[in-house]
């Protein structure tokens, strides 16, 4: 197992990503040898990278930890059962049985295991992605009321669930009680507030929780300043996108790839904003990457689909 394990890490570090057959087949194979903590550290790359486990993957696990509970105190027991159930509710949810996976949980909380935070943020999660928000409220409540406390995960589910509905006064809510009760927010809890400011185009206020990310030690990073780079091409403000990727570079951080850029320009032709499209052109070289084919095509159609044939014969020539 030891080799399957190894060249299963090399696939990943050779930039190959695993299907949900791979990462099963890894799971049951170190469940099979009893080596339950890297099979649990498998799946959790696994839901990472936003594979979701089958019924394989999880009858692997199970199995895995009936036989691992074998000579275990009553304590571990105890906790396996919580992995094993917390697991199954979260298999549920993130097919969208809300109702099954509701009735498991309400079970652990009459019985046992009790849910811990993780059961509790799986069905927020799950309340959130459909658009349950009275749910994903009583759910938050109950989950104090029976004191577990919510950790920076559960929070920023919560401010992802009213953010993305446009509801920012109780996202800014949330975010603000979060801090109160001395639950740090972290980078991905600040890039879901300024992914939801960009996409209402409300810059500066993105801008503000970005300065306050960077004031409060949390530094920004790639998804956070492409979110940024984006919102700006997409409203108008080249300038301020070409601060930003001059910003990122300096630090160190890579700037977006062709592809990253190619969306954009192929969203604003759409638009038929296409001297902005080509304007990010200059956006690619600044970043030492060369126009491709796409980029071409891209502004040819646009300058079609508003009637400019001149400038479309101009970009052929190009």
């Amino acid at each position: 197992m030891d080799k399957a394990y190894d060249l299963f890490r090399e696939m990943k570090n050779q930039g190959i990503s695993p299907n949900v057959v791979t990462y099963t087949s890894t799971i049951d194979g170190l469940c099979k040898s009893k080596e339950m903590d890297k099979a649990e550290k498998v799946l959790q790359q696994m839901l990472d990278a936003g594979v979701q486990p089958d019924n394989i993957t999880y009858n692997s696990l199970i199995n895995g930890y009936s036989v691992w509970e074998c000579g275990r105190s009553q304590l571990e027991r105890s906790k396996i059962c919580q992995i094993v159930v917390s697991h199954h509710v979260l298999f549920l949810a993130t097919r969208s049985c809300m109702l099954s996976a509701k009735c498991i949980f309400d079970s652990m909380v009459k019985n046992r295991p009790k849910p811990d935070v993780t059961s509790y943020a799986v069905l927020l999660h799950g309340y959130a992605t459909q658009g349950c928000l009275a749910d994903v409220g009583n759910m938050f409540n109950l989950m104090e009321s029976n004191g577990v406390a919510p950790d920076h995960h559960v929070f920023t589910i919560l401010i992802d669930a009213f953010a993305r509905r446009g509801m920012m006064d109780k996202a800014i809510l949330i975010f603000e009680d979060m801090r109160k009760k001395g639950v740090n927010p972290d980078v991905c809890t600040y890039l879901t507030l300024i992914s939801a400011y960009c996409r209402m185009g409300r810059l500066s206020d993105a801008l503000e929780k970005f300065n306050h990310m960077v004031d409060v030690g949390v530094p920004p990073d790639s998804p956070v300043y492409s979110c940024l780079i984006q919102g700006h091409c997409i409203h108008g403000d080249l300038v301020k996108a070409n601060e930003l990727i001059s910003e990122m570079m300096n630090k160190g951080i890579p700037p977006p790839c062709i592809k990253f850029f190619n969306s954009i320009i192929n969203n604003l032709c759409n638009e038929g904003r296409v001297a902005k499209g080509e304007g990010i052109m200059d956006m690619i070289l600044h970043t030492g990457q060369n126009p491709d084919v796409i980029t071409f095509n891209s502004l040819i159609d646009g300058y079609c689909l508003v009637g400019d044939m001149k400038e479309a014969l101009r970009i052929v020539d190009v």
